[in-house]
């Protein structure tokens, strides 16, 4: 058995059915989740995306933070007092939309772990390859998932796009690490 052997889970116990809600992405908030990412060197890393909801249920983001977290090459763990210290700074009215955290190589589906230290199921998670390396197409590469029926699903690309829309507009960004 190899060591990536370790990481992949079993497949879904039922089909994915497409959801609908969007989630609006500022280019400032990919770009700061780059950097932030890179910035862990050859280490995983975790950020959070928080934003408004509009009434159709869809999000915006608006900040980007990176918590206090343990680094390793295979793994990172952001421990509850540090996900409580971000949630008591966010601004009024924000809503947690979405984590992204990044992968060794090229392999952007969850593994085992990712799918126990997701902050929430009502979330959207997104992989990052290779420890958030920058890709000239928005998204191309980046493994973008979805709780449903017991399982996070991995949306084929097309879907993603559908999902994740780039917009323009400010964030606000942290690094805690």
């Amino acid at each position: 058995m190899s060591m990536e052997d370790e990481f992949k889970r079993n497949p879904p116990p039922l089909p994915y059915e497409p959801g609908m809600l969007r989630l609006f992405l500022p280019l400032e908030a990919v770009q700061a989740t780059h950097r932030l990412l890179r910035m862990a060197g050859r280490r995983e890393s975790g950020v959070m995306w928080y934003g408004t909801k509009d009434a159709s249920g869809d999000g915006t983001v608006r900040y980007v933070v990176a918590p206090r977290q343990q680094m390793r090459w295979g793994n990172y763990h952001v421990s509850a007092e540090a996900l409580a210290e971000v949630v008591h700074r966010l601004p009024e009215g924000l809503k947690p939309l979405a984590q992204a955290h990044s992968h060794p190589g090229e392999w952007v589906e969850h593994s085992t772990y990712d799918d126990a230290m997701v902050s929430s199921n009502r979330i959207l998670s997104l992989v990052f390859p290779s420890y958030g390396r920058k890709t000239r197409i928005f998204l191309h590469g980046v493994g973008v998932h979805e709780w449903q029926n017991g399982y996070w699903h991995r949306l084929d690309p097309d879907l993603a796009k559908k999902r994740i829309v780039p917009v323009d507009g400010e964030v606000r960004v942290e690094d805690l690490r």
